[in-house]
């Protein structure tokens, strides 16, 4: 039984990485321009580069300050979760000669999920808050189009509630998932019951 189980799960990987390989493939078909090739890469004509992906500054500068931001606060959620994991059951698993690589597989990096994640969710949903921040270096945003939309048509109470639409259904996305994938991982019969 355990053979076949791990089958169905090895399919069902598979099954999920070509639907997820179809989909981008997809996507990258239907997003691009007609007139141009699937990938355009660049090519020096003369003293200018022709062709290829142009990333404009300003969010070259907020992509850049978002994830050092970001990734210093990610990098110490994960430490952290880490260090929840117990001394004791890092022992144990050593104790019953698994190997250092699946007592990291299978009982570190499990345990640390699971304490880690509730604290990532809030991080991702906080960084795509900080996105807003393209207003100090001139980079157009959801938030800079709302305020130009206030600007020209004067329309400030619907230009905000789209705005305050618009990031809650991105916010209570971003949460389904994290909740969704939190239920997903948690120990079964160690909730508190009341």
């Amino acid at each position: 039984q355990t053979g076949s189980a791990i089958a169905a799960i090895t399919a069902r990987k598979a099954a999920a990485n070509a639907t997820a390989l179809a989909s981008a493939v997809i996507v990258l078909a239907l997003g691009r321009l007609p007139d141009l090739p699937l990938l355009d890469f660049p090519a020096l004509q003369g003293l200018n580069l022709k062709g290829g992906l142009r990333i404009p500054p300003e969010f070259s500068a907020l992509a850049i300050a978002i994830a050092i931001y970001g990734g210093s606060y990610i990098a110490e959620i994960v430490r952290g979760g880490f260090k929840a994991v117990g001394k004791g059951q890092m022992e144990a698993a050593l104790s019953l000669g698994l190997s250092p690589w699946r007592v990291f597989t299978l009982v570190r990096l499990p345990l640390a999920l699971r304490a880690m994640l509730p604290i990532l969710a809030n991080q991702y949903v906080w960084l795509m808050k900080a996105t807003t921040m393209g207003i100090a270096v001139g980079f157009t945003d959801f938030f800079m189009i709302v305020a130009l939309t206030i600007n020209h048509s004067g329309q400030t109470l619907e230009a905000i509630g789209i705005l305050m639409a618009g990031f809650l259904a991105i916010n209570l996305s971003l949460a389904a998932v994290f909740n969704r994938i939190n239920k997903t991982i948690a120990l079964k019969g160690n909730q508190l019951r009341g």
